[in-house]
C-alpha cells in the first residue's frame, strides 16, 4: 500500500527517483529508522529496505540497502545509492556517504561503483565504499578570471608578462581565501 507523502524541515518524501520511492519510517529521525524502498508504479510494492548507520567519524554516514533477490541486478541499487548521495549531499554537517558489501557480492560492487561511489579499503571480509561532498572550485575559478583579467592590464600596462603574473596571484590567493571559507563553513 502507497505511504502518504510527509514533509520534513522543508523535505518532501517519499524521495522519489526514476522507477522507485524512497521514504523514513519516521521522517523526524531520518538517520535512526529504516526507510522503504519502493516501485514507483503500479501497487508501489516494497521491494527492499534501506538502513542508515551513523559514520564512525563525524560528517560521515553510512547506509545499508537489502533488495529483495527478484529485485536485484535491475539497477535498482545503483538508483538508490545514488539518490542517498545526493540526498545526504544537501545536509551541510554530512560530509561522505558510505556503504560495505561483502567482497563477493559482485552486483552490490557494481552497483556502488556506478552510482559513483569509490573504493576505500577491504576490511573483515568486506570491501568499503564512499562517496565524499565534491569539493569547491573557487581557486580554478578565480585563477580563471585573473589569467583574463592579468591579460587586460598588461595590455594597458604594455607589459603583459607583468599583467599575467599580477592577476595569476590575485586570482590564487582569491581563490584560496574562498576555498578556506567553503572548508570552515562545511566543518561547522
Amino acid at each position: 500500500m502507497p505511504e502518504t507523502e510527509a514533509r520534513w524541515g522543508g523535505i518532501r518524501f517519499p524521495l522519489v527517483t526514476d522507477h522507485l520511492l524512497l521514504q523514513p519510517a519516521e521522517a523526524g529521525t531520518l538517520w535512526n529508522t529504516e526507510w522503504s524502498v519502493r516501485k514507483r508504479d503500479g501497487e508501489q510494492e516494497q521491494i527492499g529496505s534501506l538502513f542508515p548507520e551513523s559514520g564512525k567519524i563525524s560528517g560521515e554516514i553510512g547506509i545499508r540497502l537489502e533488495l529483495a533477490p527478484e529485485y536485484r541486478d535491475q539497477g535498482y541499487g545503483t538508483e538508490v545509492f545514488y539518490a542517498m548521495a545526493k540526498f545526504v549531499f544537501r545536509f551541510r554537517d554530512l560530509r561522505e556517504i558510505s556503504a560495505v558489501c561483502a567482497h563477493e557480492n559482485d552486483r552490490c560492487l557494481r552497483a556502488l561503483n556506478k552510482a559513483g561511489y569509490v573504493f576505500r579499503e577491504h576490511r573483515d571480509g568486506m570491501d568499503c565504499y564512499s562517496m565524499k561532498r565534491p569539493r569547491t572550485a573557487w581557486t580554478g575559478i578565480y585563477v580563471t578570471v585573473g589569467v583574463f583579467a592579468g591579460f587586460i592590464l598588461g595590455i594597458v600596462l604594455s607589459n603583459p608578462v607583468v599583467g599575467f603574473v599580477t592577476g595569476v596571484l590575485a586570482g590564487v590567493i582569491i581563490g584560496i581565501l574562498l576555498d578556506g571559507r567553503e572548508k570552515r563553513r562545511n566543518a561547522s
